[in-house]
């Protein structure tokens, strides 16, 4: 969720507003309240598309078509009006994060949640075609995964179907979103019913996976793999594979029927957690964020308390719901329902001494595992993606799917300046070696260069790659490396400005990126796969790249027992570090030998980092925590750093070592002291 601006609407029809869901194509979602306090999701119809000829009796004849669509696996639509200034539809609201969030942050899902999920979405395009509707546009981002199963949303580029009788729709040309429409439609043609089954195999796959089928390195490629290649299936669970085979299939007359299909999943077990652990956090990590929006404060926002850190005998935390409430407080006022929301807040957290304590305790001698006090960088209203230290450490850049980079004074620990704002999610930033530029990444697929002063516009290019996923800079400053979630890395020289080479992994999609020292090498953390051939087991593997050559070094860095979701090389360059599954191990990069043992993170690992001087390894991931360990002898350092609500997508020590930052899925940024550094 994104806090509303002073120039969103304070209302659209009968329907409050609260917050800022997303954007799309079609238009902005945003949060909104009906009169008996239902939670609605009301898409707003982006201005550019109103006056197209005819638009609004196409958008009033899909909306009377779309509102008898009803089932478990579809969100309802509740309201619309074709008439306003800017035409509206409102849907019922689903606390849950889309399968492209939960499969990004908590990996492929098991095969009874695909099963489950199989089964759902077939329900879903049963009903929705039966109300003579195709919806021409499913895909990952378009099905959210609610407690009670998935939910199917975004009925922007579906078509009634002709009162004829007819099943073709009549969608625009390229209508969808490549790597996941039809043949038929990658070709120009209409969508049709038979096309959503085929959007159906690839969301499963991804599903399954962690990429779509079709994946490429830029959007004409996707288009001629969804036509002509074969997809590869051999990382689908075998009860799925000959399904999602049969939803594949290039003729549409082969594929089968949304109710043929239910048929071939067969019964699915009843449960009352549907989805894997950490899908359940990130749906009850929905629900409290609403909830603390909504819940009520006493009187006016008041300036955000700082807390003083004061150690305590236990992890617990202090009650902090009062303070986030100042933050996204609701108050009432004259009868009206007033949403405020400051923009940055700081909370310095502080363990307590248990339920029910009016007051914080004494600093007590004691060797518990208590976490140390820490800093709460609040601002974002997303999961924070990446965040990076300038130079000299005095500030820390953050990067959250919210669309936004927030920079922090780091001895303030206060917001600087006003947020760089981007027109979708960001995933990954990096900061020059001189700290005067903000290279920043994210869904809209451009690479953009910003001024570190805040000031001013950025510049940038498209990489053609599609949403940018993962970004690395070479030690020397000259190469900028981005990637997408397929198997493909971009390299660009910032000396002139060029492209440079582009490197296909051929081991699944890219999920991590760093450079050697001497930035002539570069590490790549993989979705791929290799069988053990001692133990049979798959294990998940990453790559060693020349950089100017553009060959791949030695074998594979393998091991894990999942993908690999980071990488980072030794400050001397002689040790790679690799995070995947529940380790991250050591390797010798010119032996290509593993060192020592593992290190287990608390559940699966995203990110890892080396301290300055090369003696700590930071690791963090699912588990919410941050473990720091002694690279010599493989001991952990201090207390694990526990605190956060959400996965840690990123890990980074400041220049001088004695400060840890992370950024996680709770949209907060956090700063640690480092145990033993002062």
């Amino acid at each position: 969720m994104r806090p509303l601006t002073a120039s969103d609407p304070v209302r659209v029809g009968h329907y409050r507003m609260l917050a800022e869901l997303g954007r799309g194509g079609m238009g902005r979602v945003l949060l909104g309240s009906a009169p008996d306090g239902r939670l609605v999701a009301l898409k707003l119809v982006h201005a550019r598309l109103v006056g197209a000829p005819g638009f609004r009796d196409r958008f009033r004849h899909e909306v009377a078509a779309t509102r008898t669509v009803s089932g478990a696996y579809t969100a309802a639509v509740l309201d619309a009006d074709a008439d306003a200034p800017s035409p509206w539809l409102a849907s019922v609201y689903v606390p849950g994060p889309s399968l492209r969030e939960a499969v990004r942050a908590a990996g492929p899902l098991p095969e009874q949640a695909a099963l489950r999920l199989a089964a759902g979405l077939a329900a879903a395009l049963l009903e929705i075609h039966r109300a003579g509707l195709v919806h021409c546009d499913l895909k990952p981002s378009n099905v959210l995964l609610a407690a009670d199963g998935p939910k199917v949303i975004d009925f922007g580029v579906a078509r009634a179907i002709e009162a004829d009788g007819g099943d073709q729709a009549e969608a625009s040309p390229l209508a969808g979103t490549p790597g996941y429409m039809s043949p038929e439609q990658a070709q120009e043609g209409p969508g049709t019913a038979a096309g959503d089954v085929f959007s159906l195999g690839s969301v499963l796959v991804y599903a399954c996976t962690g990429q779509g089928p079709f994946d490429g390195p830029g959007i004409a490629q996707a288009l001629y793999n969804v036509v002509h290649a074969e997809p590869d299936l051999a990382a689908v669970p075998g009860r799925l594979r000959p399904i999602v085979a049969a939803c594949l299939a290039k003729d549409p007359k082969q594929r089968p029927t949304p109710d043929r299909l239910a048929a071939m999943i067969g019964a699915v077990a009843p449960a009352t957690r549907p989805w894997a652990p950490a899908v359940q956090q990130m749906i009850e990590e929905r629900r409290a964020a609403i909830a603390r929006m909504l819940g009520p404060v006493a009187g006016p926002p008041q300036t955000p308390t700082v807390i003083d850190p004061v150690p305590g005998p236990h992890g617990a935390r202090r009650g902090l719901l009062s303070v986030l409430g100042t933050r996204r407080g609701v108050s009432f006022a004259g009868g009206a329902l007033a949403v405020a929301v400051a923009v940055t807040a700081v909370v310095i957290v502080a363990p307590w001494s248990g339920p029910g304590s009016a007051a914080r305790t004494a600093p007590q001698p004691s060797r518990s595992a208590a976490p140390p006090a820490h800093w709460q960088l609040r601002g974002h209203t997303a999961a924070v993606y990446d965040v990076a230290f300038s130079p000299d450490g005095r500030t820390l850049a953050s990067a959250s799917d919210d669309g936004t980079v927030r920079l922090w004074d780091v001895p303030s620990r206060k917001q600087r300046g006003t947020p760089i704002r981007h027109p979708d999610g960001l995933n990954a930033l990096a900061i020059s070696h001189d700290g005067s530029a903000l290279y920043t990444a994210g869904d809209d697929g451009y690479l953009r260069i910003w001024p570190m002063s805040g000031r001013g516009r950025s510049s940038g290019f498209e990489t053609g790659l599609g949403p940018l996923t993962e970004m690395a800079l070479s030690p020397d400053g000259r190469v900028l490396a981005t990637s997408n979630s397929a198997q493909s890395v971009r390299l660009w020289d910032l000396d002139d400005g060029k492209v440079g080479p582009l490197l296909e992994t051929e081991a699944g999609g890219v999920e991590a990126l760093a450079f050697a020292p001497d930035s002539r090498t570069l590490a790549i953390g993989t979705t791929g796969t290799e069988k053990n051939l001692d133990t049979g087991n798959t294990q998940g593997l990453a790559q060693l790249w020349e950089v100017y050559d553009r060959k791949k070094l030695g074998e594979n860095f393998s091991g894990h027992d999942s993908w690999t979701q980071g990488v980072a090389f030794s400050p001397d360059g002689r040790t790679l570090a690799v995070a995947g599954g529940e380790i991250t191990r050591l390797w010798n990069v010119s032996r290509h030998q593993e060192v020592g043992a593992p290190y287990r993170c608390d559940g699966r690992c995203y990110t890892v980092a080396f301290s300055p001087d090369g003696r700590t390894l930071a690791a963090g991931g699912s588990g919410t925590t941050v473990r720091l360990w002694n690279v010599a002898d493989h001991r952990q350092i201090g207390p694990t750093l526990s605190g956060s609500n959400g996965v840690i997508f990123s890990v980074r020590f400041s220049p001088d070592g004695r400060t840890v930052a992370t950024g996680g899925g709770d949209d907060t940024v956090r700063l640690w002291p480092v145990p033993g550094k002062g």
